[in-house]
């Protein structure tokens, strides 16, 4: 269940960030006018900006977008991709059967977070 803002846990995890908005900025790979969009809530960040923020901080996703869970919820396993190549190559050289597997557990995901509410 969701219990707070994505917003209000970016202010958290930036307000208690001795940088200053420039710096975390230069740090997560955007401008400092994104940062600022993110803290006033005008803009969320992409998919991708999310994991990095939560490996810049040591935080579950799942806390980021504001889940009642655990701030630093490490029981489950944590895949981080860089991006979409290493992704595909990762597909490339899966077995039929994983491939098959993994495809239907990220369709069941993503029907879970369409009837959430969740924008993809």
């Amino acid at each position: 269940m969701k219990v707070t803002t994505n917003q209000e846990r970016l202010n958290e995890l930036f307000d208690n960030d001795p940088r200053n908005d420039t710096a975390i900025a230069d740090a997560l790979g955007v401008s400092k006018q994104t940062v600022s969009m993110w803290r006033h809530g005008t803009r969320s960040p992409k998919k991708s900006v999310l994991v990095k923020i939560a490996n810049e901080y040591h935080v579950s996703i799942e806390w980021l977008m504001g889940f009642d869970v655990d701030r630093n919820n490490n029981s489950l396993p944590s895949v981080i991709v860089p991006d979409s190549e290493t992704f595909a190559k990762i597909f490339y050289y899966m077995s039929r059967e994983d491939y098959l597997t993994v495809m239907d557990i990220m369709n069941k995901t993503y029907q879970k977070m369409k009837a959430m509410g969740i924008e993809m």
